[in-house]
């Protein structure tokens, strides 16, 4: 962590069994992953900027600040065996007007510890440096940027910069053509989807470049290449950061068909997708290297697919707070109009300021456990300080915590604490969230049978005394 303070029959051309027909598996499921994942359309605005160092204000951009210091990161990128992360970039392809506009950034974490697949979306409107350069833009024309050296150059510039994001070590990447997406589906016959609500798009763009109604009522539907495409790229039904979800839902209901070993017993369907993969896949990654992860997943007992982004939903006085809340939208003024974001600490003169994305992806790559199996919390405030529960919150909340907006802060008026104190209960000691809140806040903890202060649902109390303990 970054703290201290996821027996086919043989077929004559073919190689026998499990080496062949897991690879293909493999293969075929990050194909799928990827070609689905371009599926970031949003407003077509392209343009890199050069600034001349005039200064910025950011008067209208939310950026919290506190007295509370609790995250510490050692910016340590190292990977380990346990764990492997591969970039996943979507790009528009040779017919499109921006064919190599990386529109979906993803980074895929697969923990062997945990068996859990993380994925990661970084959206395409996060301005940065570029890497070894003095140019600025948005990070989804760093590969097309690069690209006029070649292919494996600006992959590997966009991976640094992921890198630098993210603190994860990236080990491989898969660059993926739009085209691909639908064929893998209607390869596959049909992908499947259950919504909990309708979805609307009322001005889904059309081929004649007019808009046309594009519905999904609240059901559970099996769709087709290009409706999946659909579904994957509307862009006025929800906002960008909903999309970069909903196209990790479709990512992982196609791993749990393709997750099906009979579904290769057909020597012409291996040999379609395998075609696909070929056709529209850039990779560093060996067929030897495709068959041991494959594998290594496949010996999971049990598979967890999770999915995250970064998001703009923790602004001051939002009603709501999603995990990944670090980021605002800053005046466009000062990016020649444009529509951008930033990291919540950052300006366009200091774009850097990735610690918190780095924390962050360390608690969902490694801690996963914190969001498959949330701890309610409640925070108490007797120290007399006004919102003094509440700012501690409001530091927690984007990382994920589980700290309910109406009743996860209280006061304890009536109660003298010497120092704070962190009561738990019903959870084991090494619970991920009691290890992450321990060690970043640097509190005692204490054991007790039932909570103290707060209803039976709650596992953590937090107690704030006026004793500096932060």
């Amino acid at each position: 962590m970054f703290f201290k303070k996821k027996k086919i029959s043989p077929v004559p051309s073919y190689p026998k069994k499990t080496t062949y027909i897991f690879s293909l598996f493999w293969a075929t499921l990050i194909c799928v992953l990827w070609y689905f994942a371009v599926s970031a359309v949003n407003n077509f605005d392209f343009k890199i900027f050069e600034f001349d160092g005039q200064s910025q204000t950011n008067t209208g951009a939310y950026i919290w600040t506190s007295k509370f210091t609790f995250w510490k990161n050692n910016n340590d990128q190292s990977s380990n065996n346990n764990e492997t992360y591969i970039l996943l970039t979507g790009r528009w392809g040779w017919d499109h007007d921006a064919p190599d506009l990386t529109d979906t950034i993803i980074l895929a974490g697969f923990n062997n510890i945990h068996e859990t697949i993380t994925l990661f979306s970084i959206p395409r409107d996060l301005f940065v440096d570029y890497p070894w350069s003095s140019r600025q833009g948005k990070i989804n024309r760093i590969y097309e940027t690069f690209l006029p050296k070649w292919s494996d150059y600006a992959m590997w510039k966009l991976k640094e910069k992921v890198s630098e994001i993210t603190g994860k070590n990236i080990d491989h990447y898969m660059n993926v053509d739009f085209e691909g997406f639908k064929e893998v589906v209607d390869a596959l016959g049909w992908v499947e989807i259950t919504l909990e609500e309708n979805f609307v798009d009322y001005e889904f763009p059309d081929e004649n470049l007019w808009y046309r109604p594009f519905i999904l009522r609240k059901w559970t539907w099996t769709l087709d290449g290009d409706v999946a495409l659909m579904f994957a790229r509307s862009r006025h039904s929800t906002s960008d950061f909903d999309r970069s979800l909903r196209q990790q839902y479709i990512i992982s209901s196609l791993r749990e068909k393709l997750w099906k070993l009979w579904y290769f017993r057909d020597s012409k369907t291996i040999l379609e997708l395998y075609n696909i993969f070929n056709g529209y896949v850039e990779t560093d990654m060996s067929l030897t290297q495709m068959v041991s992860l494959g594998l290594s997943i496949k010996s999971w007992k049990k598979t967890n697919t999770l999915s995250f982004n970064l998001n703009d939903s923790c602004y001051d006085g939002s009603p709501t707070c999603s995990a990944g809340g670090l980021l605002y939208v800053p005046l466009r003024e000062y990016f020649a109009g444009a529509s951008v974001l930033l990291p919540n600490d950052a300006t366009y003169l200091s774009l850097w300021e990735y610690s918190e994305f780095a924390k962050f992806a360390d608690l969902i790559f490694e801690s996963s456990d914190i969001y498959s199996d949330p701890k309610n919390i409640v925070i108490y405030n007797t120290t007399g300080i006004p919102l003094y529960a509440w700012s501690l919150a409001e530091q927690l909340r984007p990382f994920g915590f589980s700290i309910d907006k109406e009743s996860g802060t209280q006061t304890l008026a009536e109660k003298k604490f010497e120092k704070s104190i962190l009561y738990y209960n019903g959870i084991d000691i090494n619970d991920s969230t009691l290890v992450a809140l321990k060690e970043q806040l640097d509190i005692e903890i204490q054991e007790t049978d039932l909570p103290v202060y707060s209803g039976s649902d709650v596992s953590i109390e937090i107690v704030l005394a006026n004793d500096d303990s932060f």
